[in-house]
């Protein structure tokens, strides 16, 4: 069984989320703080729990380790480091929730630090740089890199011929809600953003992802809609429609490649890649900034 800690964003959705997949829920508590429905519902994990938690408003903390069965609140974060076998640290809304990890770097844990990594592109090549310094194992991306529906298409991926161009939609915000779908560009592609371009208005972005191969990501970002989760390619041979609606899958995905790089110690992004996704959402938010100027070259370290 392996342990675990949570850092900071206790009470925010991905934080109960998450704790309630490996410890499960008090009902009656889960009815009152937690996110409504079915509490028994969802897939857990029968092979890893959150032991520890710690947040910077305690009555987060001690309120989910109530509600999740977390045996131990922690007075500090560097508790968080002690007799465990990894540390998860959720998105807690404020776009630099990695800065929870500076007591915990010299542990050596692997480390889940929720999307986004971080919200400009130098507090990423920070992070990452702390990660190679103390020799951690680090992993952050969106759950919609994971989707069971993606995943299930993807043999289908042929009868497109040569994928020309794939588009996704997002609400919010591009970098703290826009990278779910970047995410889902990314899944269909992988890795190699060459350039960005953003020609977006007020608050809808437009963004143009160039691969190095020549393909196109078109990314439309909604900040006041809701226009849900799917992802269209176009290829040379027909168009494929795929809508992402298991939440609860790519949660639990999420999670479990954490779980298998606990025990493996191997990433399942390369630091690079994370870097990546970083880069292009800022670069895009800069492109739209600058009237829509290319952003070329999202390198690799």
């Amino acid at each position: 069984m392996l342990r675990l800690s949570m850092v900071g964003g206790t009470m925010i959705y991905h934080g109960k989320y998450f704790a309630r997949m490996y410890n499960g829920c008090e009902p009656e508590l889960w009815a009152k703080h937690g996110l409504g429905g079915d509490p028994a519902a969802g897939r857990r994990f029968e092979d890893a729990r959150i032991v520890k938690v710690w947040d910077p408003k305690r009555e987060d903390a001690e309120t989910l380790a109530a509600m999740c069965r977390i045996p131990q609140v922690c007075d500090d974060p560097r508790e968080c480091g002690e007799g465990v076998d990894g540390i998860i640290f959720p998105d807690d809304c404020s776009r630099c929730h990695y800065r929870f990890a500076e007591p915990l770097w010299a542990t050596g844990l692997p480390m889940f630090i929720d999307k986004p990594l971080a919200a400009t592109i130098e507090e990423a090549e920070a992070v990452v740089a702390r990660a190679e310094k103390h020799g951690v194992a680090l992993f952050s991306a969106s759950g919609l890199q994971y989707t069971r529906e993606i995943a299930e298409a993807r043999p289908r991926f042929a009868e497109l011929g040569r994928i020309l161009v794939a588009q996704a939609a997002s609400p919010n915000e591009l970098i703290f809600y826009g990278i779910h779908g970047l995410a889902m560009l990314w899944s269909v592609f992988g890795p190699g953003i060459e350039s960005v371009q953003n020609v977006g208005e007020g608050d809808v972005d437009l963004v143009k992802y160039r691969w190095r191969d020549g393909r196109l990501g078109v990314q439309f970002g909604l900040e006041t809609g809701r226009p849900g989760w799917r992802v269209t390619l176009f290829g040379e041979k027909g168009r494929l429609d795929i809508e992402v609606a298991d939440a609860d899958y790519f949660y639990w995905n999420l999670n479990r490649h954490f779980l298998d790089m606990v025990r493996t110690r191997r990433q399942p992004l390369a630091n690079g890649e994370m870097l990546e996704i970083i880069r292009a959402l800022v670069l895009a938010k800069r492109s739209k900034a600058e009237g829509g100027r290319t952003q070329s070259v999202i390198r690799n370290p």
